[in-house]
């Protein structure tokens, strides 16, 4: 039967999702090897999404460890870029391995190849609450991982219900790059901190001037249109979850966030294109020479300050105008694994300061260590490092949720088609936006308890 709209299949998708996750939770949880049989040493799997950084730093980490520990070999498994596909991997091959235990425990064949345990894996700040209530992952011990040397607010990414569920890999947040070349020319005076005024003001008196687009960012039909709506919300006094759980989606109180994205849209000054463009896209809008301002993760420093880039040396960061959604990756150790001690200690090498140090001086990666900040010679060839941590120190993290799918899924519904369908005069605009906004309100009691 053909579903009558979008929000409804999605809704109806989401609790299916649902559905499978406790199913597949049960049979992980059931598979797990016993304690006493799990703290071996031995080959592991590890699974990352696609390598992309610079120069490839994961996997030239992961054959460092190999050169250095040859009966303790790590397979290195890439998995999709996309955060949401990356997901479904592994939720899907937790099945498989547990599946592939449950056979074993009852005689049968070992599991092997697409059916063996990813004994570490790396998994998006966001998903830390899901894998750990679950049961696809195992918690940490804070002393054995030293965590107190972590940056403060990646650490709480991989926290949930005050255990420790993961170590930070790779630290994230948004930030502000503008063109200071330009700015320059128009004799503007970059501001000591930025304001969304000051950003509207400059994009909409001075892009123009210089054929350029006013602010490029992230609004298309994924995950970091999420981001860009949460930073939003945030900036306006807005909120999805409260810290108890609690519901905070009334419409009053999200109407400002979503009518900032509107006026900049509707104002030209936020191009159209952003409606598709994701941190790639942006990026090479902005790495060509095409735009004034632009929002984006850490990452993107280093590939506009490469060789070919438009802009290399014509731009700087500061902090973004909102608070910016916290991001990251944690590293997490899989409830299936047998080698444990092995794969402890090869989560505590690729977190350890020589290849934080490496992941950000070739590949961008903020470095989720708090002695890496204060470090001399990094701060005098990254001016940029400062800025980094003062922003990463003032991120919010998104919805707290073992559902979090289910929740940004009808962020990315609701918000997103207020901006997508402005309507043909502010009235036609408003009566889409307080629609969706109720729609919003009304599906969130139930996704945000997986229902």
């Amino acid at each position: 039967m053909e579903l009558a709209s979008p929000v409804l299949r999605r809704a109806v998708s989401a609790v299916a999702a649902a559905s499978a996750a406790v199913a597949v939770a049960a049979a992980c949880t059931s598979a797990a090897p016993d304690d006493e049989d799990a703290d071996g040493v031995g080959r592991i799997v590890f699974a990352d999404s696609h390598d992309t950084t610079r120069g490839r730093q994961i996997a030239r980490l992961v054959d460092a460890w190999n050169r250095i520990h040859p009966d303790e070999r790590v397979e290195m498994v890439e998995l999709t870029e996309n955060s949401d596909d990356q997901r479904a991997q592994l939720v899907a091959h937790a099945q498989d391995a547990s599946a592939a235990r449950e056979r074993e425990a009852d005689g049968e064949e070992a599991a092997t190849g697409a059916d063996a345990c990813y004994d570490v894996v790396s998994i998006d700040i966001v998903r830390t609450a899901e894998f750990a209530r679950w049961g696809y992952i195992v918690p940490l011990d804070r002393d054995d991982f030293d965590a107190d040397a972590f940056l403060a607010k990646p650490l709480e990414g991989a926290s949930y219900q005050g255990k420790l569920w993961a170590i930070p890999l790779r630290a994230d947040v948004g930030l502000l790059y503008y063109r200071t070349d330009v700015l320059a020319q128009a004799g503007r005076q970059i501001p000591k901190k930025w304001t969304w005024k000051d950003l509207r003001d400059i994009a909409l008196q001075v892009a123009p001037a210089y054929k350029l687009e006013g602010y490029v960012t992230q609004l298309g039909a994924y995950e970091g249109f999420t981001v860009n709506a949460m930073e939003a919300f945030w900036a306006t006094g807005g909120e999805i979850i409260g810290p108890k759980g609690e519901i905070l989606t009334k419409p009053e109180k999200l109407r400002p966030g979503i009518d900032r994205l509107h006026q900049g849209l509707a104002e030209g000054w936020i191009p159209r294109e952003t409606l598709s463009y994701n941190e790639e896209g942006s990026r090479a809008a902005f790495q060509d020479g095409k735009a004034l301002f632009m929002r984006n993760w850490t990452y993107a420093y280093q590939v506009l300050n490469s060789s070919g880039s438009r802009v290399a040396g014509k731009f700087a960061v500061a902090a973004l105008p909102t608070p910016s959604s916290l991001g990251g990756w944690n590293l997490a150790l899989s409830s299936c694994s047998r080698h444990r001690d092995t794969a402890r200690r090869f989560m505590k090498f690729l977190t350890s300061p020589d290849s934080q140090r490496t992941l950000f001086s070739q590949a961008g990666v903020a470095p989720t260590r708090k002695a890496l900040y204060e470090d001399d010679a990094l701060r005098r060839a990254y001016p940029h490092l400062d800025t980094m941590r003062e922003a990463i120190k003032a991120a919010r993290p998104r919805p707290v949720t073992p559902y979090y799918d289910q929740v940004s899924s009808l962020i990315q519904t609701h918000v997103r088609q207020a901006l997508v369908d402005p309507g043909t005069t502010d009235r036609d605009w408003q009566a889409v936006r307080d629609r969706e906004l109720r729609d919003l309100n009304k599906r969130m009691h139930t996704a945000a308890d997986g229902r």
